[in-house]
C-alpha cells in the first residue's frame, strides 16, 4: 500500500484524506497544514501524522497538493531543493493551476491535475483528472483509484477540465439553486418549508439514482414519466417556454469561460 501525504488539509483535502483513511488503502497518512488544531483533529480521527512539507515529500509515495492556489507556488519553492522532490506522484487539486505551471515547479515529477467537487465530503464526489506528461499508465490508474474513493472519477484531457469545472465543480451550486426554486414553488402551493425541502431533495436524489441505474437515454425517462395532457406534460411545457435548456447551456458556458480566465491569472 502507498504512503500518502497531504500538503494542505482544509475542507477538500481533509475530505479526501478521510476517504482514503476509511478505505484503508494507505500504509500511512501524513498531513501538513498551517492550522495546528486541524492537524490534531486529523490525527485523532484518521491517524494522519502531522509533518512538515519536506517530511511529506521525503516520506510519501503520493502527495496531494491541496493548499489554496495562491499559496501553492511559495510552498513548492520552499521545498525545491529537496533531493526527493521528483519521487512522489503529485495529485494537485489547486483550482486554475494548469499542468504546464505545475510541471515548471516540479520539472522531473509525475503530476496529475484533478478537479473534485464539494460532494467528496459525503463520499458522493465527482472528480475529473488529467495526467501530466511524465505520468505513467500505472500512476494514472492509481490516481484514478484514489480519487474514486470519494465518489466517482473520470480521466480526461486537460483542455476538458474547464468544462468539468463548470459542470461538476460549480454544478452543485446550480443544482442547489434549482432545488431551492422547487422548494419556493412548493411553499407557494401550501407546503411547509420543511416538507417541501424533504420532498424536493428526495425527488432529486431518487431521480439521480434511477438515471444512474439505466443506460437508456434520459429523454426516455422523461417520456416514461410524462402522460399526455397530464400534470408532468403541463409543467414541462412551461420549462420549454422558459428556455431552461438554453439558460443552463449559457450558465455552464459562463462558468467554463471564467475557469479559463482564472487559469491565466
Amino acid at each position: 500500500m502507498p504512503i500518502i501525504g497531504f500538503l494542505g488539509a482544509g475542507k477538500m483535502g481533509g475530505a479526501i484524506l478521510a476517504a482514503l483513511s476509511n478505505a484503508k488503502i494507505a500504509e500511512k497518512l501524513y498531513a501538513c497544514d498551517a492550522y495546528k488544531p486541524r492537524l490534531d483533529e486529523l490525527k485523532k480521527k484518521y491517524k494522519a501524522q502531522p509533518a512538515s512539507a519536506l517530511e511529506v515529500i521525503e516520506k510519501c509515495d503520493v502527495v496531494f497538493l491541496a493548499v489554496k492556489p495562491q499559496d501553492l507556488e511559495a510552498l513548492l519553492k520552499s521545498v525545491a531543493e529537496s533531493k526527493f522532490l521528483s519521487r512522489p506522484l503529485y495529485i494537485s487539486i489547486a483550482a486554475g493551476r494548469k499542468l504546464e505551471w505545475l510541471e515548471a515547479l516540479l520539472p522531473k515529477a509525475a503530476v496529475v491535475r484533478a478537479m473534485p467537487n464539494l460532494a467528496v465530503a459525503v463520499g458522493e464526489g465527482m472528480t475529473g483528472y488529467a495526467p501530466g506528461s511524465k505520468v505513467k499508465k500505472s500512476q494514472a490508474a492509481l490516481a484514478g483509484k484514489l480519487l474514486a474513493l470519494t465518489g466517482k472519477a473520470v480521466q480526461l484531457k486537460e483542455e476538458q477540465l474547464d468544462a468539468v469545472t463548470a459542470l461538476s465543480g460549480s454544478g452543485p451550486a446550480f443544482m442547489a439553486y434549482v432545488v431551492q426554486a422547487m422548494i419556493d414553488g412548493a411553499t407557494s402551493l401550501g407546503l411547509s418549508e420543511i416538507d417541501a425541502k424533504t420532498l424536493a431533495l428526495q425527488t432529486m436524489l431518487g431521480t439521480a439514482r434511477v438515471l444512474q441505474a439505466s443506460d437508456a437515454p434520459i429523454a426516455d425517462f422523461i417520456k416514461a414519466v410524462t402522460s399526455a395532457k397530464g400534470t408532468t406534460a403541463e409543467g414541462l411545457a412551461v420549462l420549454e417556454k422558459s428556455a431552461v435548456k438554453n439558460t443552463m447551456k449559457r450558465t455552464l458556458s459562463a462558468a467554463a469561460r471564467r475557469s479559463k480566465e482564472l487559469s491565466k491569472i
